[in-house]
């Protein structure tokens, strides 16, 4: 069946999450040593410096609700199956989908990040390729506590579909 797990899109969730996460790191290491730091992670960090208490306890509140909602799908639906990434695979040493702009990894992202919130168990195969021959992956998700279930499907889609590695002439991007 096509389905939809019926909840909104958690990035302002995620984001309360990884950026008090960036912060807490980042306070760790030595002021005078965190200019070798990645200017990106630092700029996550200023922002989980500036969240407040009860920001994150919204954030944490959102979080149990989408675990609530993603139990409830998995009460009807063993698995949930979603391609890995929405765009194809770019540039080796390139951060961002579009490097003109300074859009967020979880903008290209958003089949992944949700289940780290929910703690559910999920694998990524390789099922074929774009017309550039890049690497297409398959996300399949489980309940909490499934990861037995997850591997077994992830393997049974393995031996059905066998990846094969392109000769890295024909790899044009």
């Amino acid at each position: 069946d096509e389905v939809d797990p019926d909840f909104e899109d958690p990035k302002e969730i995620f984001s309360a999450h990884w950026d008090l996460g960036a912060a807490r790191l980042v306070e760790k290491v030595p002021q005078e040593r965190r200019i070798e730091m990645d200017p990106g992670l630092l700029r996550i960090a200023e922002r989980g410096w500036k969240l407040t208490l009860a920001q994150h306890a919204d954030a944490v509140d959102a979080r149990v609700e989408l675990g609530h909602k993603m139990n409830l799908f998995h009460e009807t639906y063993d698995l949930l199956v979603t391609p890995a990434m929405p765009i194809p695979a770019f540039t080796v040493g390139q951060d961002l989908a579009d490097q003109d702009s300074q859009n967020d990894w979880m903008d290209w992202s958003p089949f992944t990040y949700p289940f780290n919130l929910t703690g559910q168990p999920a694998c990524v195969v390789p099922c074929g390729f774009t017309e550039l021959g890049l690497p297409v992956g398959l996300q399949i998700v489980g309940p909490r506590y499934a990861d037995p279930l997850v591997l077994q499907v992830a393997s049974a889609f393995e031996e059905v579909h066998p990846f094969q590695m392109p000769e890295a002439a024909n790899v044009t991007h």
